[in-house]
């Protein structure tokens, strides 16, 4: 089967493989937790969510709101701490959203 993600063959050994992650620049870590976004679109209101994984400058949640575009910058309340955050990419999988956000 074709993917735009993986390639359809094996790497050869001792070469990272073809996947998206490989264009990671910092290990991700796994992370449990809530993470809250705040968006302003005009009027004030938090989507929950939860914490997937994360790394020294950004980290990625799953929840329920598929209308985040990349590139928006939203607050977000992460551990105790609110912070802006830029949205990098997003992925629908089956009824939820998978996120991928920068600390700004």
């Amino acid at each position: 089967m074709f993917s735009f993600f993986k390639s359809n063959r094996e790497p050869e050994p001792g070469t990272p493989s073809s996947s998206v992650d490989d264009r990671r620049r910092e290990e991700r870590h796994a992370a449990q937790g809530e993470v809250v976004l705040i968006l302003e679109t005009p009027q004030i209101f938090e989507v929950q969510g939860r914490l997937l994984d994360k790394s020294a400058s950004g980290f990625r949640a799953s929840h329920m709101y598929p209308a985040l575009t990349s590139g928006q910058v939203i607050r977000c309340r992460l551990e105790k701490k609110e912070i802006l955050v830029r949205v990098v990419w997003n992925r629908i999988i089956e009824e939820e959203v998978e996120s991928g956000f920068l600390i700004v």
